[in-house]
């Protein structure tokens, strides 16, 4: 409390005393004036007797001499209230500024507020994400092996927030040069301002997204070895770098103009590329293809669970897209983001639509049904080619280039089979095939800065050659670091499980945790006949 604020009160403790003693004057003056009406009563009577005129004048006396003191107090006790009321509103007014000094807020702290709260509940939409991945690789593979995908999912979260932490934000958001971040203050967020920890936060769950995407690709058949060592590589080198590139005032290709709002290929294509790195060194599940190289059909164990997570990634997809402005305080931003979600369910309903037809009418052999998981995934795919300009393209746009999408999608999926790779979760389809049209396409549908724009300061074939060139890179840095590592695992050894797990199953024997452990179902009321039930059951009493 300051020193004015002391002085104040003991002025007001002051003016107080002054009040009470002009108060018991007041008092005084009252009992005088009550007195005077008792001797005008008693001189009354006399009027009626013996000198009523001397009584009079002296009754009138009396009154006027009071009436002169009443009118003589009245005015200072009047000045004296005000200085008091005085004292007190200037006490308050102290107090109210050394307050407003200490703790006033802005407008534009207020704007910072609202955009730090939007980023960080969006942020925990994208982390669900991962929910989403888990359910629909679980049941997308055999239930022999579900419990491993979901340890698998569950890693992907724990390894990524470490290598991330440790040095892959310093690579992708800290000062350095245009290739890579390089200032070590960033690293274990050791320098880094406690307002950035919403970014990093939400940088995080990008990367996430991208490293989980691997994991269906090579389901079913990899090592937990080498689950570790790649997913570290993708979390801590491969995606910061190309975030860096794409996403950083100072990064390549971003000052060569190359344009990837939400990342269809920094994020999705790159996931994508090692995903289809990943399958290749690894080789398809054992009975995937027969002896004369035609495609058996290896069924997941649980539509109901992949259609679940199918639900959460659609819901997930439109705070990454709508994230990725990573503000919503100004009109501007609140235009943007609204676009984004717009577009993102706009491209993703056509793609999905026109997946379905094209199962249910295709001349293949594989057509004529009414494919739920083929629609889920051109679902996906068409949202996941709206990341790259979902924030500048109007909505009928977007609507025709998720028709593209859906047949991007389609013709991926048969290629993988009829090159023999193994791909459980079409990941490679979905992810790369959805990422790679975005990125080309993207100087073609945005309005502002596109081919189309007349007051754009580039030509139209710079901008192309730079999506071109950005894909390229992105394709050619991911597969590399990736192959470099996937091969060494498989020189050693480490990268693919032994031919008896993988027939027998990873979730007991590496797990020692069944998804659908028999126990759990072996009762009476299903069987119908307590034979079969295990010793332990028989001859168990229940407790007292």
């Amino acid at each position: 409390m300051s020193t004015d604020f002391v002085e104040f009160t003991t002025e007001a403790e002051f003016f107080t005393t002054m009040a009470e003693n002009l108060t018991e004057i007041v008092g005084t003056s009252i009992e005088n004036i009550t007195e005077t009406i008792e001797n005008i009563t008693e001189k009354a009577l006399l009027m009626t007797s013996l000198a009523p005129v001397a009584a009079v004048e002296s009754a009138i006396e009396n009154i006027t001499e009071t009436t002169m003191m009443m009118a003589t107090l009245a005015p200072v006790a009047a000045v004296m209230s005000v200085f008091v009321t005085s004292t007190e509103n200037t006490m308050t007014d102290a107090m109210t500024n050394e307050t407003t000094t200490e703790h006033q807020l802005t407008i534009e702290d207020l704007r910072k507020s609202m955009d730090t709260f939007f980023l960080i509940i969006n942020s925990f939409i994208i982390f669900f994400l991962q929910g989403g991945f888990a359910f629909l690789e679980a049941g997308s593979v055999r239930s022999k092996n579900t419990t491993n995908i979901l340890i698998k999912n569950l890693l992907d979260i724990l390894l990524a927030c470490l290598a991330f932490w440790a040095f892959g934000y310093m690579f992708f958001q800290s000062e350095g040069n245009t290739f890579i971040g390089t200032d070590v203050g960033y690293m274990l967020t050791i320098k880094l301002e406690a307002t950035m920890f919403a970014h990093w936060f939400w940088s995080f769950t990008f990367c996430a997204t991208a490293a989980t995407i691997v994991s269906g690709a090579v389901a079913e058949r990899c090592n937990l070895a080498a689950y570790f060592a790649y997913s570290i590589a993708i979390s801590g080198l491969i995606y910061p770098v190309v975030a860096h590139w794409a996403w950083t005032p100072n990064g390549w290709l971003m000052v060569n103009g190359y344009i990837d709002f939400a990342g269809s290929g920094v994020v999705h294509h790159l996931g994508g590329v090692c995903g289809f790195v990943g399958a290749v060194f690894l080789g398809p599940r054992i009975g995937r293809f027969d002896v004369k190289g035609k495609p058996v059909n290896m069924p997941g164990h649980s539509v109901p669970l992949a259609a679940l997570g199918a639900f959460i990634l659609l819901f997930g997809f439109f705070a990454f897209n709508g994230s990725t402005q990573a503000a919503i305080g100004t009109p501007e931003d609140m235009v943007i983001v609204q676009r984004a979600v717009t577009n993102t369910m706009i491209g993703g309903c056509s793609s999905g639509l026109t997946t379905l037809f094209v199962f249910r009418y295709s001349l293949m052999k594989s057509g004529g049904k009414w494919s739920l998981l083929s629609t889920i995934n051109g679902t996906l795919c068409g949202m996941i080619t709206t990341c790259a300009f979902c924030n500048l393209a109007p909505p009928h746009i977007t609507f025709i280039i998720g028709i593209f999408s859906a047949f991007v999608y389609v013709l991926i999926h048969h290629a993988m089979i009829w090159l023999k790779i193994d791909d459980p979760l079409d990941a490679v389809a979905v992810h790369s095939g959805g990422g790679m049209l975005g990125v080309l396409v993207t100087p073609l549908v945005i309005g502002e800065g596109g081919v189309f724009d007349a007051e754009n300061g580039v030509t139209a074939m710079h901008q192309i050659w730079s999506q071109l060139v950005g894909l390229l890179v992105i394709t050619a840095w991911s597969g590399t670091v990736s192959a470099i590592i996937f091969y060494v695992l498989k020189l050693n050894k480490v990268l693919r499980v032994s031919r008896e797990l993988e027939l027998q199953g990873l979730d007991m024997i590496k797990h020692g945790e069944a998804a659908y452990p028999a126990e759990a179902w072996r009762e009476i009321q299903y069987l119908g006949d307590d034979s079969s039930l295990p010793p332990h059951i028989m001859t168990a009493e229940p407790s007292k």
